[in-house]
């Protein structure tokens, strides 16, 4: 099949655009937009490598129509879950590396803002009132991470700098962490979710992972205790979310990740009314629409990757897997489906 683009770099916003271009292997034709697959109405690829990060939605039929895919993200559950679709695959790459630490520091800036009830500051800054404003210091609080792989280990890091009592659960434990930070341990899930004044979810998303933090599991979280998603929306059914805030059980929430991504987004952006949206998933939708307007949640636009040093980063990484792929017919970070 003939193309007119060697890569078509799909949902690349302007920043990211500007440094690919500066890190691409030469002589190669590529296509950027910001817009996902879905919404740049391509019937058929353009280019025999398809780049995307997490909200297009690859298209059956292209399957048998483009050589390897490469997901500028670390997760790769939606690349996976395409080729067992398909029922087959084709070349693929995953970035792994590039931004523990932008994600764990906006994880950092998530929980401290709900605990000093910013949101509430910020819209009362208009009548200088302070009543309702007391919010609560971070040394000494109790912070739980869930899952201590690679971003979980930065905010580990992160939370003992700032003085907190931090727990970690892990189906693989690390044990070197507690040699690396006086005070750190494990605990199960329930123990883990029991203590935290602060609760911040890294899982990967698996069969397992799954909606597993649902009203039922987060319900045992003590009374006031603040939550903070920045690894995937799927695995806290943001309806849960919302009624776990309402009912106080949750004090705030931070998320920089959605269940029904792809369908918000679409939504947000205008180009889509919710009323669009599959009923099965429009509930999951509203419920984050009506998240956004309180202020005891900040939610942000899947944006916690996105720093300088780690935007140029995965362009150097993603760059270093094209050239590899050009030169060998290999991925250097290959998906191994």
């Amino acid at each position: 099949m003939s193309y007119e683009y060697d890569a078509a770099f799909y949902e690349a916003f302007e920043e990211e655009a500007e440094e690919l271009e500066k890190l691409l292997p030469k002589g190669h034709k590529y296509f950027f937009t910001w817009k996902s697959i879905q919404e740049s109405d391509h019937i058929e690829p353009i280019a025999g490598i398809i780049s995307t990060r997490t909200q297009s939605k690859f298209p059956i039929s292209w399957i048998d129509k483009i050589n390897a895919v490469i997901t500028r993200s670390t997760g790769y559950d939606h690349v996976s879950a395409y080729f067992r679709e398909c029922g087959k695959s084709v070349d693929a790459a995953y970035l792994p590396e590039y931004a523990a630490r932008a994600v764990a520091e906006q994880a950092m800036i998530l929980w401290t803002s709900l605990l000093r009830i910013l949101p509430l500051q910020l819209e009362s800054m208009s009548t200088f009132h302070r009543d309702g404003l007391t919010g609560r210091e971070i040394r000494g609080r109790n912070l739980s991470v869930l899952a201590t792989g690679r971003i979980g280990r930065q905010i580990v890091d992160i939370a003992h700098g700032l003085g907190m009592n931090v727990t970690g659960f892990d189906i693989s434990p690390d044990e070197s962490l507690a040699a690396k930070y006086p005070g750190f341990k494990y605990a199960s899930l329930e123990e883990a979710l029991c203590n935290a004044d602060v609760l911040v979810c890294a899982l990967p998303l698996t069969d397992k992972t799954n909606r597993m933090l649902d009203r039922k599991m987060l319900g045992l979280v003590k009374k006031g205790a603040v939550f903070v998603n920045i690894a995937r929306g799927e695995i806290s059914p943001t309806e849960d979310l919302l009624e776990l805030l309402e009912a106080g059980i949750l004090s705030g929430i931070g998320l920089d990740v959605y269940d029904c991504e792809k369908d918000l987004a679409s939504v947000l952006r205008g180009g889509a009314s919710l009323e669009s949206i599959p009923e099965e998933r429009r509930k999951t939708v509203a419920a984050t629409l009506k998240l956004m307007r309180d202020t005891r949640a900040i939610l942000t636009p899947h944006n916690a990757f996105n720093t300088e040093e780690s935007v140029h980063r995965k362009s150097l990484e993603t760059s270093k897997n094209l050239d590899a792929y050009f030169r060998t017919g290999r991925f250097i970070s290959p998906i191994l489906s």
